[in-house]
């Protein structure tokens, strides 16, 4: 089971580990259930990640304009487990979990007292 908070911006917040080159760098992420890829991160934290680079896929975003993307294959621990994950690459400064690494699982997310849990 993941533990988290809900922020000052009201955004659901865990904790995720990504293997960047054999060292493991833990980063609060966002979960976003309006994103439903696995994970996306900065680019600039990709280009020091080592991942394999699969190539370009196009997205759509909340703003509804059309964005081309990098896309990797990467290592990440999640929930205690180590595990592979398509890896989107973006602009933004935040880590994003998606819908489809919550896959099988139950996101709990309470406002009033601030929590996140993911079982």
């Amino acid at each position: 089971m993941l533990q988290g908070i809900v922020n000052e911006n009201d955004e659901p917040i865990v904790s995720i580990s990504l293997i960047l080159k054999d060292t493991s760098f833990d980063s609060p992420a966002v979960v976003d259930t309006g994103f439903n890829g696995y994970l996306s991160v900065p680019q600039k934290l990709a280009d020091k990640s080592g991942w394999y680079f699969l190539g370009y896929e196009e997205y759509e975003i909340a703003t509804g304009e059309k964005v081309r993307q990098k896309v990797y294959l990467g290592k990440i621990i999640f929930d205690g487990k180590e595990m592979q994950s398509y890896i989107l690459t973006s602009k933004s400064r935040d880590v994003l979990i998606g819908t489809k690494l919550l896959k099988d699982r139950v996101l709990t997310v309470d406002f009033k007292l601030r929590k996140v849990r993911i079982t």
